[in-house]
């Protein structure tokens, strides 16, 4: 029976040996892969503050394109209406042009005939300039009455009245003309000024219209820039996606080895237990046994018989009690009722999703660096070192539940060590994002249940 409660102590042994070996590289893989996926998150968060920024950047400079192209719209109707008023003055420059024309053919007609006449008029007053005198000079030897001379000279006087009247008439309706003509120039001056500056305003809206235009064309160059960067962030954000899923699948994989790991230790201590309370009660059936034949006395051969085959059980309990830790093994007791491990706020609830795709086992509380931290309740140490990514880890079973105490710098306890509630069992450190959180766990068996129903 000695020989079988070593063997049983060994397996035991080495099977926990083996088991948190393999238990340590599982967690450092779960690290890996935890640092992995934090580092493809920070990515995608990066990658989709670069998306959203584009995004605004896009809404913004769709928005510049908008106005741009009301400025546009506006400037090509000013330039629309610019063109049809510079048309306008054109063709009343045309006009005037035509009424300059008629104007200057009139007057030149006019000059001809006031030309025509004054030579006409001026030949017949020395015609009868000639014919007066040399009447006179007859009319000296003539009988002609003097009635008859002057009448002829009143019928002379009359004609050239009206031939000088006639070409009065003709110069005043020249000065008319030469009038209108001026007035006409001058309209045609104002006009070629106004289409002048017509043509200017009419020039500077098609060089505003041509930069507005290169301007539309830089804002459709920069949204197609930035649309072909959300795309390619997207495109990256969900290859990253797809490697944490993988990640994301492996680090459960890993998680559910663990489990199983922190399963078959809880046997093992199980069957130790088993195994230490098999040996108690052997040994105290031996002892009764041996304490009844003394009590029978000493005479007689059959008692030396039984005595001396008493000697080997004596041996065995002298020997076992070189085991008394497996003899003495008592499963955890705790209330049932975990008190804070520390005190601060809560910062992550249970079930809280932290990193994309896994949501938070436990809880976390904010705390500061070098706080101490609690046992929540009495119980054993079942872990005392790395895990999980957690830096120091502590897990304590308390018989109906195991608790787990991460994120801490330091640990004032060891495995197989008895804690009661309230026992400080390290002190806070940071988690992976450098924040001051304890992670705090609670299991019943290696299922994790919300610590808020037992605190």
């Amino acid at each position: 029976m000695r020989k079988k409660t070593k063997v049983a102590f060994i397996f035991i042994l080495v099977f926990s040996i083996i088991y948190t070996d393999q238990k340590d590289k599982n967690n450092a893989r779960i690290k890996q892969i935890n640092t992995q996926i934090n580092q493809n998150n920070q990515k995608i968060n990066k990658n989709s503050g670069e998306i959203n920024k584009a995004k605004k950047d896009e809404n913004v400079t769709t928005s510049q394109l908008r106005n741009i192209e009301a400025q546009i719209k506006k400037l090509q109707a000013e330039y629309d209406d610019a063109q049809k008023r510079y048309t306008d003055v054109l063709r009343e420059i045309g006009k005037n042009d035509d009424e300059i024309r008629k104007d200057i053919n009139e007057i030149n007609k006019n000059s001809e005939i006031i030309n025509v006449n004054k030579e006409d008029l001026a030949k017949k007053i020395i015609i009868w300039d000639r014919v007066r005198r040399r009447k006179e000079t007859l009319d000296l030897f003539s009988d002609s009455s003097v009635v008859v001379q002057d009448k002829r000279n009143h019928d002379l006087k009359i004609f050239l009245n009206k031939q000088k009247q006639y070409i009065q008439v003709v110069e005043k309706t020249k000065e008319g003309v030469e009038s209108e003509k001026k007035q006409v120039e001058s309209l045609k001056s104002q006009n070629q000024a106004q289409a002048s500056r017509i043509m200017s305003a009419r020039n500077d809206l098609e060089s505003k219209n041509k930069q507005l235009n290169a301007a539309k064309q830089e804002q459709n160059r920069i949204i197609a820039a930035l649309r072909t960067k959300q795309n390619k962030l997207s495109s990256e954000n969900k290859t990253i996606q797809q490697s944490n899923s993988k990640l994301i699948s492996e680090r459960r994989k890993l998680e559910a080895e663990i489990q199983a790991i922190i399963a078959r230790e809880i046997r093992a201590q199980q069957l130790a237990a088993q195994r230490a309370e098999e040996e108690r009660i052997r040994l105290a059936e031996a002892e009764r046994i041996r304490r009844e034949a003394e009590k029978g006395g000493a005479s007689g051969e059959r008692n030396n018989s039984n005595l001396s085959g008493e000697k080997p059980t004596t041996t065995t309990a002298s020997n076992t009690g070189k085991t008394t830790p497996a003899a003495t093994y008592s499963p955890p007791k705790g209330t049932g009722s975990l008190m804070m491990p520390m005190s601060g706020r809560i910062v992550t609830n249970y079930g809280q999703e932290k990193i994309q795709g896994l949501t938070s086992k436990g809880i976390e509380i904010r705390g500061s660096v070098g706080q101490a931290v609690k046992a929540a309740d009495s119980g054993n140490v079942i872990y005392s070192g790395s895990l999980n990514n957690l830096g120091n880890v502590v897990i304590i079973d308390h018989g109906n539940l195991i608790t787990v105490y991460g994120n801490l710098s330091g640990v004032s306890v060891s495995k197989g060590q008895k804690v009661s509630k309230g026992q400080s069992i390290g002190t806070l450190g940071r988690d992976i994002n450098r924040e001051a959180n304890l992670y705090f766990e609670t299991r019943k068996g290696v299922n994790t249940v919300n610590p808020m129903n037992y605190l």
